[in-house]
C-alpha cells in the first residue's frame, strides 16, 4: 500500500499514474482494486492504492468524499475520476488513449469522441 507522499512524488515525476482509493471496510474496493490494477499493468501505468482509513488527509488532498475513488493523473495533472461505481470499459478506454511519451498532449483531442 502506498502512502500519500509517495504517491504526490510519483504524480509530480511520472508520465501517467492512477491513484485507487479505498478502505479497508469498503467490499466493494476489495473486488475493484485488482481489476484496475490489472488494467494499469495492461496499459503500463503506475498503480497506487491509498486506504483511506490509515491516511484520513489523503480525503481532502484529493477531495475524495467516498470510495472506491479511481483518479487518473497526466503529466501531474487529473484528468479522469470515476467514485463508488466504476465504468471499467470507459476507464480502459482513456487508458489506451493516454500519451505515453513526453511530447505536448493536445487535451482535447485526449477528450473527443473517436
Amino acid at each position: 500500500m502506498a502512502t500519500l507522499a509517495s504517491v504526490k512524488q510519483a504524480i509530480a515525476t511520472e508520465m501517467n499514474n492512477i491513484v485507487f482509493i479505498s478502505s479497508e471496510t469498503c467490499s466493494i474496493c476489495h473486488a475493484d482494486a485488482p481489476r484496475v490494477k490489472k488494467l494499469a499493468e495492461t496499459n503500463t501505468i503506475a498503480f497506487h492504492q491509498l486506504d483511506i482509513m490509515h491516511e484520513p488527509e489523503l480525503a481532502g488532498f484529493f477531495e475524495v468524499l467516498t470510495v472506491p475513488a479511481v483518479l487518473v493523473f497526466h503529466k501531474g495533472k487529473e484528468v479522469s475520476r470515476q467514485a463508488r461505481f466504476i465504468d471499467f470499459h470507459s476507464l480502459e478506454e482513456l487508458l489506451q488513449q493516454l500519451p505515453t511519451d513526453s511530447k505536448i498532449t493536445d487535451y482535447q483531442s485526449l477528450f473527443s469522441e473517436h
